[in-house]
């Protein structure tokens, strides 16, 4: 060894040994699809680092190629091949941080080892969080870690297939695989019968084959072939600045993309039904009267919402009421002319933020739905000869009439909403349109079952839309809302809205929310759709998404403005939370709860005529909020992956199998940040009427509470600017708040990293950050 030694333990051979080949790739040019080469460095690795002395003199030599025209110009990267050990992992991070994390320099596991069952727990746990801090970018396999099987093929042990999985599981879409090694054990696939010139010049195909074989095997296929992967592989890791909902209009592709979600439209539509059904047993919605109809005309209507709800919105001109065809679930089988009474209950549904009108379509086909229930399970009032005697049905329903405000700012999506208005008879009542009888008299205090205000015939379990284009903060701008202000039996029982961003609050529900409610266009009994939402937060490693940060302060501050627009600037770039598909991370620990937000606030206080008082509950409403959290090496937890997903419970036992849970066994973390995410209850029922039932719609991207399918949100990046090294057994502290003044909203955040405190220790305070984004100095959101 050279620790004592001050010369050189590098001489000039041995950087032509670098130097050569990384000119000569540059000179090449890059050859994959991301437009990029890579020199693997095989004459050092990470086994040189034990000695420190060593291992600066490589971290100068690396950062010097990384740093170069070769690298910088060309797009050259550096790999370097880290042995699969405890050992190894500890060093390539010390490497990487001595470096400053340059975006150049990545990492090739090399598994060159057997892994026995007693050690798993530990590896998996220290790979976690080196597939977010290590830059992986490939993974070779030594032929001398295969087993081979009794037909002489190869195969790997449990353990290693468990790691396998792990790293594609993970990385799947971005990583390279390798195989390397001699052949001179593995006599059957050499030159047996298994072997032979079929296995190519290296021989090695079977081994490629084999790994071929685990990729194909559950669930990897569902994490990497599946149609949301493919929506999500060209937002991996890329970083996007939140949206500016009330100051920006958002585009046409935008609404389409978050219309694709399988599953958040399909968990409001069941928070809407069971507002609906809760509603009407706690008699809260207006009673009308009875109305009679066919049963035919039921079941037609009740199918026209079905479609209009499942083919995205429009029926289509030529679906008429008559050839919309049968459905298995019609409201009653049998005469269709049959006449029936139905008692009808009034409801006002107020859908604010409607967008392109994917909630306005839930919402009545949730109407629809909860009526077509209650049609189905009808009672005798009368029996069959008192009925023939007075003339009149014996079998009595109730259903639903629903009144849909629709209420939008953005111009554009406005006209794309009156075009569903005067297409689709199921947001007219179950009526052709008819634009000479809309009237802006839409509520009608003398309105009784049988016609709705336009005079038309009113059709049980149907809905009838109006649309408003203002900013829903201001709903004293239009004539209708004004009625609904002075007229307070006709406010609205239940307001929908999809505010939510990343972080729950950060595109400024709260805002938008209490703004609606103080207007007094809210019953005081009324419900919100969702009722509550929690911001979660947690510690990230990822060399990736930092390197993604830092390259921000290039970007010019105004896109539009093109290369006039001075740039962002690093303390921009690094004071600014991103919306990241994350991929290239590691969430080191479980999320916790920042605050949480509720809808509508209720008041115990009386007005003047003695009733509660909806828009002064929500008057003088501060939202600014902050928290003070600890995550311990009790938190960490290997099952939380990336920060995006549901949890993995397989990979969480692994880690702690057979009771390994002391932090000797960990190796450091590095902290580039935290991922914020959240959880919302669109809607939970009372106590009173959950007879023991989950009667409640939830959605997350919380990964403990994961909504699975669900990709409208993406987490939220508040990077730091400095990385942070976190030892075994340290507690990473994290404080963050939510400010606002007259016109803007923004977060501040910080972080330190201090020892446990366990066993009656003193805390020591290791390592602190800067207070990112003081006053909102790089970032808020416009109010």
């Amino acid at each position: 060894t050279m620790a004592d030694s001050d010369e050189d333990i590098f001489d000039d051979s041995e950087r032509n040994s670098f130097s050569s080949p990384l000119a000569t790739q540059s000179h090449i040019g890059p050859s994959d699809e991301n437009n990029r080469s890579a020199a693997l460095f095989q004459g050092h690795s990470t086994t040189s680092l034990g000695n420190n002395f060593s291992a600066k003199e490589y971290t100068r030599l690396l950062s010097a190629l990384s740093t170069s025209a070769i690298c910088t110009s060309s797009h050259v990267q550096l790999w370097v091949r880290v042995p699969l050990t405890l050992q190894h992992l500890q060093a390539y991070q010390l490497l990487l941080s001595r470096c400053d994390h340059s975006s150049h320099i990545g990492c090739m596991l090399y598994v060159c080892n057997s892994l026995d069952a007693a050690s798993l727990p530990a590896i998996v746990r220290a790979l976690h969080n080196f597939l977010g801090g290590g830059n992986v970018k490939a993974v070779s396999w030594d032929t001398s870690v295969f087993l081979i099987n009794k037909k002489g093929y190869p195969t790997l042990s449990k353990s290693h297939q468990f790691v396998f999985q792990l790293l594609f599981g993970r990385l799947g879409r971005t990583l390279r695989v390798l195989v390397e090694g001699n052949m001179d054990q593995n006599t059957a696939i050499n030159g047996g019968d298994a072997g032979g010139s079929s296995g190519g010049n290296t021989k090695r195909l079977y081994y490629l084959q084999y790994l071929r074989h685990l990729r194909s095997r559950t669930p990897l296929p569902s994490i990497l072939d599946s149609e949301e992967a493919t929506i999500e592989t060209p937002y991996l890791d890329h970083l996007q600045s939140p949206l500016q909902p009330l100051g920006d209009h958002l585009e046409y592709q935008t609404y389409e993309t978050f219309e694709k979600d399988p599953v958040k439209y399909l968990r409001y539509g069941e928070a809407v039904a069971l507002a609906l059904e809760d509603a009407i047993a706690e008699d809260r919605l207006r009673y009308l009267g009875s109305t009679t109809t066919t049963v035919e005309q039921l079941n037609t209507m009740n199918r026209l919402a079905k479609l209009a709800a499942e083919s995205g919105g429009y029926v289509g001109e030529g679906a008429g009421l008559l050839n919309v065809g049968e459905d298995e679930n019609d409201i009653t089988v049998g005469n269709d002319e049959e006449i029936v009474e139905v008692d009808i209950h009034e409801v006002t549904i107020m859908v604010v933020g409607a967008g392109r009108g994917p909630l306005v379509r839930e919402a009545i086909a949730a109407v629809s739905r909860v009526s077509a229930s209650w049609m189905k399970d009808y009672r005798y009032d009368l029996s069959p000869e008192e009925a023939l005697k007075e003339n009149r049905p014996s079998k009595r329903r109730k259903a639903i009439y629903a009144k849909v405000i629709a209420i939008e700012k953005n111009p554009s999506a406005v006209l794309y909403l009156k075009s569903f208005k005067a297409g689709d008879p199921s947001w007219n009542g179950g009526h052709e349109y008819n634009p000479s009888s809309a009237r802006d008299n839409f509520f009608d205090p003398n309105a009784d079952a049988n016609e709705d205000a336009e005079g038309q015939i009113i059709i049980p379990g149907t809905s009838n839309v109006i649309i408003i284009g203002c900013d829903m903060r201001e709903a004293t701008s239009h004539p209708l809302l004004k009625y609904m202000i002075q007229n307070p039996g006709s406010r609205a029982e239940m307001v929908v809205s999809e505010l939510l961003g990343s972080f729950g609050d950060n595109e400024l529900s709260p805002e938008c929310l209490d703004g609606v409610q103080q207007c007094g266009v809210l019953k005081e009994n009324c419900v919100s759709i969702p009722q509550s939402y929690t911001s979660f937060i947690a510690p990230v490693s990822s060399a990736r998404l930092h390197s993604e940060a830092k390259n921000q302060a290039s970007l010019p501050i105004n896109s539009n403005e093109g290369p006039a627009s001075p740039s962002s600037g690093m303390q921009r770039a690094m004071e600014t939370p991103y919306v990241v598909r994350t991929h290239a991370a590691s969430q080191t620990h479980l999320e916790k709860g920042c605050w949480t937000f509720s809808h509508p606030h209720h008041s115990d206080v009386s007005n003047e005529s003695g009733e509660c008082s909806s828009a002064e509950a929500a008057r003088d409403i501060n939202n600014d909020r902050c928290a003070h959290l600890s995550f311990t090496d009790r938190d960490r937890n290997a099952g939380v992956g990336c920060g995006y997903g549901a949890f993995d419970t397989d990979v969480a036992s692994m880690s702690t199998a057979l009771g390994v849970t002391t932090s000797s066994k960990d190796t450091p973390i590095t902290i580039h940040g935290f991922l914020g995410s959240f959880h919302s209850v669109l809607y939970e029922s009372p106590p009173k009427l959950k007879k023991g039932k989950d009667r409640s719609s939830v959605i997350s991207i919380a990964p403990s509470t994961f909504s699975v399918g669900m990709f409208s949100w993406f987490p939220l990046y508040f990077p730091l600017k400095s990385p942070l090294l976190v030892p075994p057994g340290a507690t990473v502290n994290c404080s963050i708040w939510r400010r606002s003044d007259d016109g803007r909203v923004w977060y501040e955040w910080c972080a330190e990293v201090e020892s446990s405190g366990d066993y009656g220790e003193e805390r020591t305070l290791w390592s602190v950050s800067s207070m990112h984004n003081p006053c909102g100095r790089s970032y808020h959101v416009r109010l």
